[in-house]
């Protein structure tokens, strides 16, 4: 994080992360010492020209106070190693060389660096102190640090004009420093800091890269860091990789940010303008053979959109015409001389303005016969579609085979058509399936998938191939289950026969269906009875086998309740043929004496 402006970043959000430096497991390369020697400064020295006010940044790497100039009256940020970095040379590589790489650069929209030191307490760098638009918190202070975070963080996403002077601004700079062989590789919205006038200016080179031969690389091999949403995505792999490319997805992550104030780490096309897409779409690629080849590049994109009047018109077409009345119209005019028709048409590629009847778009250089006919062959498409003449959609696909998109809507347009004609081809070779489907579950006689396979029919076809067998469905499904019905109840299979039974009646109640309905019923209510009579049988039973221990537990009771239950008892010991089974049964028990009493 940009250290002019950390105590300030306490009230921001978490859409700004800090810089992530992962450090490889294992080294094997192993640098030689930095040749440049820096002799410590009398400590006494340095507190004699700076006169320390407040530390006002704490990173991860350093430490940032805000001192003045004794001589000269300037206020100025002095950047230490914090103790932490101390103990490591790599670090302290890496310190200096971030003095070494802005030292070299003289540009108003990057930071200045004035000196250059070390003492007892370890390296220092004496830079520019970025004063922002803000008023100063106590009199006799310098306005605080203000990003560009801050910027849009509390006043929302910047005018569309607004982003684009300052994008083109700190496209120039870093285009500064590509030619002096400094790549920033930390591109963001907190190393961005807006002076009193809101000027821009480029902070923290930190993870700067010089490409020079005499400097000696300090991203090792396989070492990755990046800022999540800002670092481009080769930077999480193998920052030593990373070239110019690499701040041009900054760039095109800052003006994201600028224009929506969301981390472009969820970059949505939809959160962008019409005129945006392209040139953003294309500097935040993945693969970065398909980005902006350089800054410079996608500088250019960026001033023709802020200055649409100065696009240069292709030389092949110096006229457009109305399309309401045909007028020849010269290109230098915006409205029809005739009908007053405005003549603007968007660029079906990047959006950007242009006249109907020009070829070539003057930004993205897009053919807008092309995109219009690519357009129309995709409509036919999906107008054979609905029609389902999915035949014809291959047809029109081959259309498009001399089509070249420019960008990422043109491909876009081409995916479309690819899927269109896809599901055409699926739902072609899915019809033609159906016909022998629907033949061979007729001969099966499954008529309910039948149904549902005339219905899946009828959704991918208009020409009622099936309407006289669908007519049919009903009466042959009903002979059909009445026939089942009939060998279930031969077959004794009465609850199946009883469903079969009951959806015969809820389709039609014929003679047949009640006469066997009344037999399945019937059926069940001999079942019934035969089971109550068999369970009052158990329960007689049971009453005549509980009269011995009944007896016999009860101390052998003579009369009373035990002889007006057990009653029938003796009853049926003295009636029936159940005479001697019962009494040996009470003897059984030793309550022979039970009857009689």
């Amino acid at each position: 994080m940009n250290e002019q402006t950390q105590h300030s970043q306490a009230n921001s959000t978490a859409d700004d992360p800090k810089t992530v430096r992962m450090k490889i497991a294992t080294r094997s390369i192993r640098r030689e010492e930095d040749s440049t020697v820096y002799r410590p400064t009398d400590a006494a020295s340095l507190a004699s020209q700076y006169e320390i006010i407040d530390k006002i940044g704490d990173g991860g790497m350093g430490v940032v106070y805000l001192a003045r100039d004794r001589r000269l009256g300037r206020c100025v940020a002095i950047k230490r190693l914090n103790a932490s970095s101390l103990s490591s040379e790599g670090m302290k590589d890496r310190f200096f060389q971030e003095a070494r790489a802005v030292a070299s650069l003289n540009h108003i929209h990057i930071v200045h660096v004035y000196s250059l030191g070390e003492d007892r307490e370890g390296p220092f760098i004496v830079m520019e102190y970025v004063a922002g638009p803000k008023p100063p918190a106590r009199e006799g202070s310098p306005p605080p640090a203000y990003a560009l975070a801050d910027r849009v963080h509390r006043e929302g996403p910047m005018p569309l004009d607004s982003a684009l002077d300052m994008l083109i601004k700190l496209c120039r700079a870093v285009e500064y420093a590509h030619s002096c062989s400094v790549i920033h590789r930390d591109l963001k919205p907190t190393n961005v800091l807006l002076d009193e006038s809101g000027e821009p200016k480029v902070v923290d080179f930190g993870l700067a890269r010089v490409q020079r031969e005499e400097v000696k690389p300090l991203t090792l091999p396989g070492e990755t860091m990046l800022s999540l949403g800002y670092g481009a995505p080769e930077q999480e792999t193998d920052a030593s990789l990373a070239d110019e490319r690499a701040d041009v997805y900054g760039l095109g992550a800052l003006l994201y940010f600028c224009i929506t104030g969301k981390n472009p780490r969820y970059f949505r096309q939809n959160d962008l303008p019409e005129v945006l897409r392209m040139p953003i779409v294309k500097a935040l690629e993945t693969d970065r053979e398909s980005r902006w080849s350089t800054v410079k590049a996608l500088r250019t994109a960026l001033t023709l959109i802020q200055s649409p009047s100065q696009t240069k018109l292709s030389t092949a077409k110096t006229t457009w015409h109305c399309k309401w009345c045909t007028t020849t119209n010269p290109v230098a005019i915006r409205y029809c001389g005739q009908c007053g028709w405005d003549g603007g048409v968007l660029c079906a590629e990047c959006g950007s303005e242009s006249r109907f009847g020009i070829q070539y778009c003057g930004v993205c250089g897009a053919d807008a016969k092309a995109y219009e006919n690519a357009q129309r062959v995709l409509a036919a498409m999906l107008q054979h579609v609905e029609r389902r003449e999915f035949a014809l959609v291959a047809q029109e696909e081959n259309q498009l085979s001399g089509f070249r998109p420019q960008g990422v809507n043109g491909r876009k347009l081409v995916d479309r058509a690819h899927q269109v004609s896809d599901q055409a081809a699926t739902a072609f070779r899915r019809r033609a399936a159906l016909h022998n489907e629907i033949r061979r579950e007729m001969d099966e006689g499954n008529y309910e998938q039948v149904r549902k396979y005339i219905d899946e029919y009828n959704a991918l076809a208009f020409d009622g191939a099936f309407s006289e067998t669908e007519s049919q469905l009903d009466t042959l499904q009903f002979d059909r289950d009445l026939a089942r019905l009939r060998v279930a109840v031969r077959a004794k299979h009465w609850k199946y026969a009883l469903r079969l039974a009951r959806e015969l009646r809820a389709k039609d109640a014929t003679e047949d269906v009640e006469q066997l309905h009344t037999r399945i019923m019937r059926q069940f209510r001999w079942k019934r009875s035969v089971k109550v009579a068999g369970l009052v049988a158990a329960g007689f039973l049971c009453y005549l086998l509980s009269g011995a221990p009944v007896y016999r537990a009860t101390g052998r009771p003579e009369g009373g309740l035990f002889g007006v239950l057990y009653a029938p008892l003796e009853w049926v010991q003295g009636a029936t043929l159940f005479r001697r089974p019962l009494e040996a049964y009470a003897r059984a028990y030793d309550a022979a004496d039970m009857f009689g009493k």
